[in-house]
C-alpha cells in the first residue's frame, strides 16, 4: 500500500487520568482481551500498512509489553514493521504533551526512511473497524492537501469533539472548527488524517522550528482559515466509539454486550488482533449465575455475575454479586461482596463483603494493585 501509518498512543486533554497514572491512553484495556490500540492497529494491518510507528511520550511500559515483538498483527518484518517511537532520552525532555508536531518531531526518521507517498496520522482512543483503502483513494482524487476522516452528526451530542467540519457536495471542506459541539449535519472528525509525506516532514521541521507544536490549531487551522490548505473529507459510515473520558469508556466497554455494537467491530473479514496469551478456560462453579457477559479465559466464577466484562484471569469468589462492572486482568471479588457500576482496574482485591455502587453515569474506580 502507498501508505504509512501513525499512531498517537497519548490524547490531549485527555480525562482519564485515574487509568493513564502508570500506562499511556493506547494501553487502556478494552472488551475484556484487547487493548485500545489493538483496534486502529489492527484496521492498518487489514488496510495493507506495513510501516507504523507508535508514538508514545511516557509511561509507555505496558504498551511496550503487550505490542511486544508485535507477531501477532504480522508486523515482525525484516522491512518495515512496527516500530515503537519513545521521546529522546535526554535531560530537556519536556514530559508535558505539548501537542502532535512536538510527538511527531521523534516521527521524523521513522518518515524519512519509509518510501510511501502518504502517512496516515491515527489517535488511539477512537474505536471502529474500517478499510483505510477507499479513504486513501479518495484523497488523492479529491487532490486536497489533506483529508480528515470523519463522522456524520445528528446533533444528539452535546459533548465538544476535537474537530467539526461542514463540507459541500463534493466533500470539500468548507468550515473547521475545534472543540466543538456538532449540530446535525455537522461532520466529527475521528482523529483520522491522511497527508502527504513530504508535507507532513516539512511541516515538522518549519513548525517545531519556530516552537509551534499544535497540528491542529496552529497548522491545521491557521492555514486552513488564511485560505492557504485544502482539506478534503471522507464520511465513514461505520460504528464509531470515541474514549474521551471515563464515561465514555465505561459506557462504550458495556456497549460491546449488544450485538448491534459488537458485530460491527468485531467482523470475520476484518478481524481485530491482540496479543494471545494462553489460559485455561474460564471455570464456571455450580452455583454460579452468568447473564449477558463477556468473559475472557482464565476467570473462575462461583458467584453472579450480571451485565459484565471480565478480563483474562478475573476471580469471581461465591456469595459476590457483580452487576454492570468492568473487572480488568487479575482482579479478585471476594466472598459476599456487591459490586454495581464498578470500574477495577487489574491486579485489584475487593475485600470480603465489600459493598460498592456508582452510577451508571458515574461509576465508582478503583485503582491497578489496590485493596478495597
Amino acid at each position: 500500500m502507498n501508505m504509512s501509518g501513525i499512531i498517537f498512543s497519548e490524547m490531549y486533554g485527555n480525562e482519564l487520568n485515574e487509568f493513564t497514572h502508570d500506562r499511556n491512553m493506547a494501553a487502556i484495556p478494552f472488551a475484556g482481551r484487547y487493548r485500545l490500540v489493538d483496534f486502529v492497529l489492527s484496521n492498518m494491518v487489514n488496510s495493507g500498512i506495513t510501516n507504523v510507528g507508535v508514538l508514545a511520550k511516557q509511561h509507555y511500559h505496558s504498551l511496550m509489553d503487550h505490542l511486544n515483538n508485535s507477531q501477532e498483527w504480522d508486523l515482525n518484518r525484516k522491512n518495515g514493521g512496527l516500530q515503537l517511537l519513545p521521546p529522546f532520552a535526554t535531560e530537556t525532555v519536556n514530559k508535558n504533551n505539548r501537542g502532535k508536531l512536538d510527538e511527531l518531531r521523534n516521527a521524523l526518521n521513522f518518515l524519512e526512511n519509509v518510501s510511501t507517498p502518504y502517512v496516515l496520522l491515527a489517535d488511539a482512543y477512537v474505536i471502529c473497524n474500517m478499510d483505510y483503502r477507499p479513504a486513501l483513494a479518495h484523497h488523492i482524487d479529491s487532490g486536497c492537501d489533506i483529508t480528515i476522516i470523519a463522522t456524520k452528526e445528528d446533533g444528539s451530542s452535546t459533548k465538544p469533539f476535537p474537530s467539526v467540519m461542514q463540507a459541500d457536495s463534493g466533500r470539500r471542506v468548507t468550515s473547521y472548527a475545534l472543540n466543538y459541539a456538532a449540530k446535525a449535519g455537522d461532520y466529527a472528525g475521528m482523529s483520522h488524517m491522511i497527508i502527504s509525506r513530504k508535507l507532513l516532514i516539512k511541516i515538522i521541521q518549519e513548525y517545531t522550528a519556530k516552537g509551534i507544536y499544535h497540528l491542529e490549531r496552529d497548522f491545521i487551522q491557521h492555514q486552513f482559515n488564511r485560505g492557504q490548505l485544502s482539506i478534503n473529507l471522507y464520511a465513514f459510515t461505520g460504528l464509531v466509539l470515541r474514549i474521551r473520558d471515563i464515561g465514555e469508556y465505561f459506557q462504550n466497554s458495556l456497549a460491546i454486550l449488544n450485538a448491534e455494537v459488537s458485530h460491527p467491530l468485531f467482523r470475520d473479514d476484518q478481524p481485530i488482533y491482540t496479543r494471545v496469551t494462553d489460559e485455561v478456560p474460564a471455570y464456571y462453579g455450580m452455583d454460579c449465575s452468568v447473564s449477558g457477559c463477556v468473559i475472557a479465559d482464565g476467570c473462575i466464577v462461583e458467584g453472579s455475575v450480571d451485565h459484565c466484562i471480565l478480563s483474562r484471569g478475573v476471580r469471581i469468589c461465591k456469595g459476590a454479586t457483580v452487576k454492570n462492572c468492568v473487572i480488568m486482568q487479575g482482579s479478585v471479588v471476594g466472598e459476599g461482596a456487591s459490586l454495581e457500576n464498578v470500574i477495577v482496574d487489574k491486579w485489584a482485591t475487593i475485600t470480603v463483603g465489600a459493598q460498592l455502587k456508582g452510577l451508571s453515569s458515574n461509576p465508582v474506580i478503583i485503582r491497578k494493585g489496590v485493596t478495597v
